[in-house]
């Protein structure tokens, strides 16, 4: 802070070495009057410089001053109320999201379940187009003669209420109709006794429970067609697993398990009867089938691990049920009953059978020897018809994949950009059929001189043999190429023997 002293002393100062060049030229009145002007400027100097000292004062005095408390507890009033708020909202959310319904799109289709997967509903389908084209171009009808055809559109509306309850629904659009294939409930409380009811596949043909997107061949043997296909009726069935292990439910048998039983009772269908005729019964008499399915050596780890073998069959006594055609494997009509014949009376099936697949390898083979009692109404003849039929077929992956009864998955899937091709399956197969000699009675009459059948349109005896190459590009595509050759006895005019059938069949397989 400067001071009137220290002003004086700078003035002295000044004078003393400012005018002391021109002291000898100036008065003192005119040096008194220039100290006087310069004490005035810097006594103005002074005031200014004292009024900012009281400024900065002022500023640092402010900068220094403690701050005022301010009241937090209403901002952590408020700052608890919204964290009580998240932790609410959060748990709403997660409540909602247990609650909240599952959807699933795969490969296998799509899939709808509750979030405690009680509840589910499954959607699926599958396309085949199939050509089928003969070698020697030696047709009967228009109706077999080389063609392009949707062989099955069918989708499959499938799911589980109440955990303990599957449904299935399963309509199939192909071959320019409409057909209900299955129409079934299954109450599977345990494992060892599940109850089904409506319809389904009687349990009795091993190949027709093989899936038909599974099928080794484009067309399934002979004796499935003296099998029965669907039926709507009542059935137990169960499984156990191998000792230590855990059976798993399945809505419908799949062969999975150590040991399987399926016991029902059925309205009863001829062989080879339509899927669509099989709705409506024809009298008050029921069928009986039956089937025992293991694998003896689950679990082993040894080369016989995916060995099956089980033995089914039926019981019934239809009356005046009409007899159904049976067809090669061009799908030509082989056996033609007369309008006139009927089934009445007791019928049975045996039929053993066994698959087995090992690695890459697969081999499936059946017997059936079906035995039905003919009535003629027209003549009044009766007899007990014993037809035969069996197959045997053996398979093999090129690429690797392990082999089996159910869907093959390929190891790499078709990506051609990958250098990838998917899986390829080569097979081959022997079926046969021997029809009864009792159903080509000769019973003399000029008009007709058969009762049941005829061997000019009609044979004893056919043997096929057929090659198939299967490609499957991925999971859902599957590519099938057979070569079938069928021989027949009798068939033709004058009993001769029916010409040889020569057929190339092809199938495209979409299925998700």
């Amino acid at each position: 802070m400067l001071n009137k002293q220290t002003l004086w002393l700078a003035i002295g100062t000044v004078t003393a070495t400012g005018f002391s060049n021109t002291a000898s030229a100036m008065s003192v009145e005119e040096r008194m009057a220039a100290m006087e002007r310069k004490m005035a400027a810097m006594e103005t100097q002074l005031k200014y410089t004292e009024a900012e000292n009281q400024q900065l004062k002022a500023y640092l005095a402010q900068q220094h001053k403690p701050a005022q408390a301010v009241d937090v507890k209403p901002l952590e009033d408020k700052l608890s109320v919204i964290s009580q708020r998240l932790d609410t909202d959060k748990k709403a959310a997660d409540e909602l999201a247990k609650k909240a319904p599952k959807i699933e799109v795969s490969n296998k289709g799509v899939a709808f379940k509750s979030a405690d997967e009680q509840y589910k509903l499954n959607l699926r389908g599958y396309v085949q187009a199939d050509s089928n084209f003969y070698v020697d171009d030696a047709v009967v009808t228009p109706a077999e003669m080389d063609k392009f055809t949707i062989r099955r559109a069918r989708l499959t509306f499938d799911g589980t209420l109440f955990k303990n309850v599957d449904f299935r629904i399963s309509p199939d659009f192909g071959g320019g109709q409409v057909r209900l294939f299955d129409a079934f409930i299954d109450l599977h409380y345990f494992t060892g006794a599940s109850l089904m009811v409506g319809k389904f596949r009687q349990p009795v043909s091993l190949e027709r429970m093989q899936t038909a997107t599974n099928l080794t061949f484009v067309e399934r043997a002979y004796p499935a067609q003296l099998a029965p296909n669907r039926d709507v009726g009542v059935m137990l069935h169960g499984v156990f697993a191998y000792p230590g292990y855990k059976a798993q439910y399945t809505p419908q048998p799949v062969f999975k398990e150590f040991f399987g039983y399926e016991v029902g009772v059925f309205n009863g269908v001829r062989d080879n009867q339509a899927v669509q005729n099989s709705d409506t019964e024809k009298d008050n008499n029921k069928e009986i089938a039956a089937r025992l399915f293991s694998h003896p050596f689950s679990h082993s780890g040894t080369a016989l691990e995916g060995l099956g073998i089980g033995v089914a069959g039926t019981w019934g006594q239809p009356q005046g049920n009409a007899l159904n055609s049976l067809v090669s494997a061009g799908q030509q009509t082989i056996l033609a009953y007369s309008n006139t014949a009927t089934s009445s009376g007791e019928q049975y099936r045996i039929y053993p059978q066994m698959y087995w697949y090992w690695k890459s390898f697969g081999m499936m083979g059946e017997y059936l020897l079906s035995s039905q009692n003919l009535y003629s109404v027209g003549f009044n003849k009766h007899a007990v018809q014993n037809n035969e039929a069996w197959h045997i077929n053996m398979s093999y992956m090129l690429t690797g994949e392990n082999n089996s009864f159910f869907a093959i998955k390929p190891n790499n899937r078709f990506d051609p950009s990958a250098g990838t091709w998917g899986a390829f399956q080569v097979a081959a197969r022997w079926s046969e059929l021997n029809i009864d000699a009792v159903t080509f009675q000769n019973i003399g009459t000029q008009a007709n001189p058969y009762s049941f059948a005829s061997l000019s349109n009609s044979v004893k005896n056919a043997q096929s043999w057929a090659l198939g190459v299967n490609w499957f590009l991925n999971d859902n595509l599957k590519l099938m190429t057979d070569y079938e050759e069928t021989l027949f006895v009798g068939g033709a005019a004058g009993k001769a023997d029916r010409t040889t059938e020569q057929a190339v069949f092809s199938r495209f397989q979409v299925a998700f």
